[in-house]
């Protein structure tokens, strides 16, 4: 029933009630008191009259609450529609029962209004924090969920894309789908693990990493922490919880641990002590096991008290080594001590330690070697030992040398001198007597001209030989001059005095090859002489080739090489080749001193050079030599 059939219903009961408690009871009354016809009329119009106006003052009542009836009946509507500013005012001119009514209206929607701005202010606060709440599970690449125990329901977060690659969708909300995913290496464990940790009642969270297959079809680490919400009989109900993905840490953990297993593998194989310690040295974080063996001490003992190998340090150097220490290893140290173990041995070690440094640049850390150096500080006093007493017997020895070598340049020199007198006195007669049998008509005997001819022969040998023994002693004397000296011009020098005695040769041919050669500091007359010999020997030991090719050249390290195509020689034997008189042929195949090379090498030593040759035989002959310091 609307509120206007309520209205008019109440009006006809009111009409009614007035006709049977108003005019009934007036009637009744006239009966029994037996009025008059005349009088009863009169009496019933007044009734009636009376009536009428209680009626009329009670029905316009009724109109009048109606009215206000109407108004609170559309100001609801507007309430309801969500028009909370409503209000009915000039209550002061209301009925006392509409105004308290209009007072309790205005009351209740001024309530409401307060009350819906509480829940819009209630509202936005929610939608930034749920806002917040999802930018931060994205920002940590999490999965937020939350678990219901007793409807074994469960819900996830977006996180679950970025973490798995499953959209939340796809996962329902059984909390099976989840399990059945797990590895099954660590399915059971997380089983046992929340299953304890929700039936035991003084446990308010659980802690679990395990791998978990992904999209991908991969598995990955997760680490998932769930807090367990509780009724109050204790009893779990529900379970909030997050789930990061740590597949990146995990590979970083394994790599460090392989780290750590070559690093320990390494530091308890080698065999120095290698240690690692704060920077005071009040905490040491690592020895490895040879500490024992070198020191004679414990590890042990060194960890708890981690300054106590100071006590094994020789007095002698004790005080030094604190004195450093002090210091804290400011930069890099290295220095030797001597230890004294436990047993009274007495050790040499070497130590060194280096700072590391963190990014601001403060030393967080020592890393320290330390290397047994007994046997070296052994072998360095025996090997110094050794060196003063051959020092000494090298300058002794040194002194002889030169003392001898004076002699013999003075002998080879006085030898030499003395003996051109006898050989010009027999030069001398032997001419002579060649003359003397050549007028007498003697000498057409052949054996006599063969005795002249082969003493002649010997006596300009034996001149050639005291010429080479007096330009071998003056090499000795001599001193050096050195000045820049131009290579090619000594060469070409060379090879036009080599064309001028070879003119009568049988040589055919002699083809001369020069490539670029240096300007050189040395004794010009000197390596004159050199490259004189070389390239005459070259060209003596090509003499069987129709034509001879001569080379000279540098390499590029400065090594100067004169190089030939003629008969060569044996290698075992090269070393013969710059000795005095050496020959490795015949005279009869090769005319010469046996001198020559010996010259070429003394005069390359005294330029503080090398000389070597390299050959084949029938193939030629290469001749090497370096000049000493500042010539390449």
């Amino acid at each position: 029933m609307s509120i206007q059939e309520f209205a008019f219903a109440s009006l006809r009961a009111r009409l009614t009630a007035i006709v049977i408690f108003a005019v009934l009871p007036l009637y009744v009354f006239i009966l029994l008191n037996n009025l008059q016809i005349s009088h009863t009329f009169n009496c019933t119009v007044l009734a009636l009259l009376a009536t009428g106006a209680i009626a009329i003052i009670w029905v316009g009542s009724e109109f009048m609450l109606l009215r206000w009836l109407r108004l609170l009946i559309n100001l609801s509507k507007n309430l309801a529609a969500g028009n909370f500013n409503v209000r009915i005012n000039n209550l002061q001119t209301l009925p006392t029962e509409i105004r308290q009514l209009a007072e309790t209206f205005n009351s209740l929607a001024a309530s409401l209004e307060r009350q819906l701005t509480a829940a819009r202010h209630m509202s936005a606060q929610l939608s930034r924090a749920n806002e917040r709440f999802q930018l931060a599970a994205a920002a940590v690449k999490a999965i937020i969920y939350e678990w219901d125990i007793e409807n074994k329901t469960i819900e996830r977060t977006q996180g679950l894309v970025e973490v798995l690659g499953y959209q939340p969708e796809e996962t329902g909300s059984s909390p099976n789908w989840w399990l059945e995913r797990v590895h099954s290496d660590d399915r059971e464990r997380i089983r046992k693990t929340v299953y304890a940790a929700c039936n035991n009642g003084s446990d308010r969270d659980f802690e679990l990493e395990y791998r978990i297959l992904n999209n991908n079809n991969q598995y990955i680490y997760v680490w998932d922490r769930g807090l367990i919400l509780r009724n109050a009989d204790g009893r779990a109900v529900r379970v909030v919880g997050s789930i990061l993905d740590i597949n990146d840490r995990k590979r970083v953990e394994e790599k460090l641990r392989e780290s750590e297993q070559r690093f320990y593998q390494i530091a308890e194989n080698i065999r120095e002590v290698l240690w690692i310690a704060t920077p005071d040295i009040s905490q040491i974080i690592y020895i490895n096991p040879v500490y024992e063996k070198m020191w004679g001490r414990s590890c042990e003992n060194l960890y708890a008290q981690p300054k106590s190998f100071l006590e094994g340090i020789h007095p002698q150097d004790r005080d030094r080594v604190i004195s450093y220490c002090k210091q804290n290893f400011l930069s890099d140290y290295n220095h030797e001590y001597q230890i004294v173990r436990p047993d009274g041995t007495i050790r040499w070690v070497r130590s060194r330690v280096f700072p590391i440094r963190d990014r601001s640049g403060e030393i967080y850390r020592l890393f320290g070697l330390m290397e047994d150096i007994t046997q070296r500080k052994y072998w360095e006093a025996e090997t110094k030992q050794l060196n003063e007493t051959l020092e000494q017997r090298v300058q002794e020895r040194t002194a002889q040398l030169e003392a001898a070598n004076q002699e013999l340049d003075a002998f080879s020199y006085s030898v030499s001198h003395d003996l051109r007198a006898p050989l010009r006195h027999i030069r001398g007669f032997v001419d002579a007597l060649a003359l003397q049998l050549q007028q007498s008509g003697e000498i057409a005997n052949p054996k006599l001209r063969h005795y002249i001819e082969v003493i002649q022969h010997s006596t300009d040998k034996m001149g050639q030989l005291i010429d080479a023994l007096l330009t071998l002693s003056r090499l000795g004397r001599q001193p050096l001059v050195s000045h820049p000296v131009n290579l090619r011009q000594l060469v070409d020098a060379a090879i036009v005095l080599v064309k001028d005695r070879t003119q009568t040769n049988e040589h055919s041919s002699i083809e001369f090859s020069i490539g670029d050669l240096p300007t050189v500091s040395g004794d010009p007359t000197l390596l004159q002489q050199v490259f004189s010999n070389l390239i005459d020997n070259a060209v003596k030991f090509s003499c069987n080739c129709q034509v001879a090719q001569i080379e000279v050249g540098t390499l590029p390290d400065s090594t100067i090489f004169v190089k030939d195509n003629g008969v060569g020689f044996q290698m075992e034997y090269a070393e013969q080749l710059f000795a005095a008189f050496g020959r490795l042929h015949s005279q009869k195949e090769f005319k010469g001193t046996g001198i020559g090379l010996a010259i070429v090498q003394r005069i390359i030593h005294r330029h503080g050079g090398t000389i070597w040759a390299e050959s084949v035989v029938h193939q030629g002959a290469t001749f090497y030599f370096k000049l000493g310091a500042g010539n390449g």
